[in-house]
Formats: structure tokens, C-alpha cells, sequence
């Protein structure tokens, strides 16, 4: 499998750089290592794995362009534009996308679908999150995505109050709160308050290291290897290693 990285000078990119080793036979960014992305991809890329930022996704766009390479993406923060560029994309090759590539997070949004069947009407979710000092974007899009996943569920209903101050008022009913805190190196750390009437629950998830989102995305292109065009998601990855298929 022969692989480039966009945004290879970033946090994930270089550590993509070290876990691939010889299958990375191209990489793009602003600065070096990476070449700009008016230089034209390989054709024998197999698959393109990003971990970059929305506002460099036009250049990402005019690197896909021409070629059908799949698309590995944990870019988060994403806008309308970003996600109608990602819309047009899925048209022309697979793409895997996924706020976050760990296996963990993943089966903690499955025990969060579970107890929002079993709790919706009963406890209200708060959602805390935890990211080094340099991230961007806030909430994180894992923090989103847990969201849906409640609200999908029957947990809650689609209003969230991101963060709260002042006379804030009482809690609105189906309200998801989300809290994000910043500082430090913190990789990610998660935590989904469930508060109901005398009793509540704690689910948590913590990163210990960025190898764990590499090795993730790793697998994923290993999965994207001639899938047909569409969108595939952490899902579709852990349901093949469920299945063997």
C-alpha cells in the first residue's frame, strides 16, 4: 500500500510519517517536510490520510482533483464548504472520516447509544472535554459526535448550551451541555456526565498518546483498499473485524 500524507508537518502528520515508514511516498504541506499542493500526487497512491485544518482543505480539494486515491480524514471543525467539498468527494473514490480513529472512543459511543435507549426522558447528559493548549477548533469533534450520538439514540433532542455563564437559567429539557477545557499537552480526554434524579453515571474515555488515532488511521486505509466510492466510517471498520469481512 503505497500512502501520502497531508498535513505532514502537523502533530499527526509527522507521527504518520514514523508509523508508515516506507509506504509514504508523498506529503504535502505548508512548510517542509511537505510539498505544496500544486505538485501533482503520485499516481500510485494508494490512499491520501489527512489530519490537517478545514481552511487548508481547498488545497487538499486541487490535490485530489485529478487523481482517484482513497481519502483517510480526521480533519475536525468542519464548515458547510468543507463538508460540500467531502459531499463531492465520496462521489469520486472511497472516503474514510472520522473525528477520531480510536478504537475506545468508539465503544464508548456505543455504551452511550446503549444507556440513552435505556435512560432517554430520565437523565440529562453533560459532556466535558479536555484538549492540549494548540488545538483549534472547540468543542472537539469527538464531542460533537457524541453528542449526535445521544440525540440519535432518544437521549436528548439537537439543542446544546456550549459552556455556561451568568444568569444561564435553569436546564432546558433534552439540553445537551458541552464544556471544553484547554491547556497543557492533554492528547484528549472525554467525560459524559449522565445525571438523573438520585443517582448518576460516569463514563470516560483518556488518550494516553496520539499513536493510538496513527494506528487507527492506518487500519482504515488498510480497509479503504478497493472499496467502491462512497463514505465509510469507524462502523464499517470495527463491524470487519467483527465479521472478518
Amino acid at each position: 500500500m503505497k500512502l501520502c500524507v497531508f498535513g505532514s508537518s502537523g502533530r499527526m502528520g509527522r507521527l504518520l510519517l514514523e508509523e508508515a515508514g516506507d509506504s509514504v511516498i508523498a506529503c504535502y504541506d505548508v512548510v517542509p517536510p511537505g510539498m505544496k499542493a500544486d505538485v501533482p500526487l503520485p499516481e500510485e497512491v494508494d490512499v491520501v490520510l489527512d489530519f490537517s485544518l478545514p481552511s487548508a482543505w481547498n488545497d487538499l480539494d486541487r490535490l485530489l482533483s485529478p487523481s482517484s486515491a482513497a481519502l483517510v480524514t480526521g480533519t475536525t471543525g468542519l464548515g458547510y464548504h468543507e463538508k460540500e467539498m467531502l459531499a463531492g468527494w465520496v462521489k469520486e473514490r472511497a472516503v474514510f472520516a472520522s473525528s477520531n480513529m480510536s478504537i475506545g472512543i468508539y465503544a464508548l459511543g456505543k455504551l452511550l447509544s446503549t444507556a440513552a435507549e435505556m435512560l432517554a426522558g430520565d437523565f440529562d447528559l453533560e459532556i466535558v472535554e479536555c484538549h492540549h493548549s494548540g488545538k483549534i477548533d472547540s468543542p472537539s469533534g469527538t464531542a460533537i459526535t457524541l453528542a449526535e450520538i445521544w440525540e440519535n439514540s432518544g437521549g436528548g433532542s439537537s439543542r446544546r448550551m456550549f459552556g455556561r455563564s451568568g444568569a444561564a437559567g435553569p436546564r432546558s429539557p433534552g439540553e445537551t451541555g458541552i464544556h471544553s477545557l484547554r491547556g497543557g499537552d492533554v492528547v484528549g480526554d472525554h467525560q459524559l456526565y449522565l445525571l438523573g434524579k438520585g443517582e448518576r453515571l460516569l463514563l470516560s474515555h483518556s488518550a494516553t498518546g496520539r499513536r493510538t488515532f496513527a494506528a487507527g488511521a492506518l487500519k482504515a486505509a488498510e480497509y479503504l483498499k478497493g472499496k467502491a466510492p462512497g463514505i465509510y466510517t469507524m462502523d464499517d471498520l470495527m463491524r470487519r473485524n467483527w465479521s472478518g469481512k
